[in-house]
């Protein structure tokens, strides 16, 4: 992950901390119950129903996003304040959803990890999505890049690389950070660049749709995008 955000971290973060700051909070037990737009909205940390502690989250990350803070640093930052507020380790509470006791990890260092992560990749991100439309007309391509390690999805792997159209459909489907803890970027690209490192603009990416009969309420469709390989096998 670090080389995914040391890449972002290059970039002017003053529109990424514009769309962070521009955000609200909700409060929400399970990661699904908001999806797309509505984290585009609002702030959230699952299974965390206190809005000091979300705040307290919040600010640290707005911290680490303006001033280019560490993930050490913002692990540190947190631990003391969750552990003294009671929101650390496994904890039991009633699912509202189910009204069951449920066992859950609540504050730990790998928490912390994952929170910083996503939330200042998706903060970059949405910058960059302005950035694109802004010069589109200069360069009207992007192209996905991954993180190419023994954790990365299939899936990401085989977008590696790909060039798009910015108004492709498949571009909304696979936009960074493309799922939960994607190290996934894009980047954009004009004639000239595609013309000077000879690459190629994809006309055969394919937006497909699985039945995920096990998912929660509203998430029972899974779309993703397929693109053929080299052997010509579609992968997706």
């Amino acid at each position: 992950m670090a080389s995914g955000l040391s890449a972002l971290f290059q970039l002017p973060p003053k529109q990424a901390i514009a769309y962070l700051g521009a955000k609200g909070y909700r409060l929400t037990w399970n990661w699904w119950e908001m999806q797309g737009e509505a984290h585009a909205r609002a702030f959230t940390v699952a299974k965390l129903a206190r809005l000091d502690i979300l705040q307290d989250i919040r600010a640290a990350v707005e911290t680490a996003l303006k001033e280019g803070k560490t993930e050490r640093w913002f692990q540190q930052q947190l631990e003391d304040t969750l552990k003294k507020k009671g929101w650390w380790g496994k904890q039991v509470d009633v699912d509202p959803v189910t009204g069951e006791a449920q066992l859950y990890q609540a504050g730990s260092r790998r928490r912390l990890q994952t929170i910083y992560r996503t939330n200042l990749q998706a903060a970059y991100m949405a910058g960059r999505q302005k950035q694109f439309d802004k010069e589109a007309a200069r360069a009207p391509f992007v192209q996905y890049l991954a993180v190419l390690d023994e954790v990365t999805r299939p899936a990401h792997a085989a977008l590696h690389g790909k060039v798009f159209r910015l108004d492709d459909p498949a571009v909304d489907v696979i936009s960074a950070p493309n799922g939960f803890n994607c190290r996934c970027r894009m980047r954009n690209l004009s004639q000239r660049e595609l013309d000077a490192r000879g690459l190629q603009v994809e006309t055969d990416a394919r937006i497909e749709a699985r039945e995920l009969p096990k998912a929660p309420p509203g998430l029972e469709t899974q779309r993703g995008v397929s693109v053929p390989g080299p052997d010509g096998e579609r992968r997706a």
